[in-house]
C-alpha cells in the first residue's frame, strides 16, 4: 500500500527531496538538514512511517487482515 517513489531521495529526517540526497548506492545525506544515513535504511524508515500513516487511516489494520495474531502453540517452555 505505500509507494516506493523517492523514498531514496526523501530525507527521513526533514522531508526533503531531492534527488542529491541519494549521494552514492549506500550513502545518503540530506542537502537541506545536513542528516546522515545509510540510504536503504534511510528509505525504509520513509515506507515504515508511511506504512504506519496508511495503517492509522484505515482504523489500525488493513482489509483482510486479522484483528489479532494467532498464538503459535508449539512455543517450547524454558526451565
Amino acid at each position: 500500500k505505500v509507494n516506493p517513489r523517492y523514498t531514496s531521495q526523501t530525507c527521513f529526517n526533514c522531508q526533503h527531496i531531492a534527488k542529491e540526497n541519494r549521494q552514492t548506492q549506500a550513502k545518503f545525506e540530506c542537502v537541506k538538514c545536513g542528516y546522515k544515513a545509510n540510504a536503504d535504511i534511510n528509505a525504509a524508515k520513509n515506507i515504515l512511517s508511511a506504512g504506519h500513516a496508511v495503517l492509522s487511516a484505515e482504523g489500525g489494520r488493513s482489509q483482510g487482515r486479522p484483528l489479532k495474531q494467532k498464538t503459535c502453540d508449539g512455543r517450547e517452555k524454558v526451565a
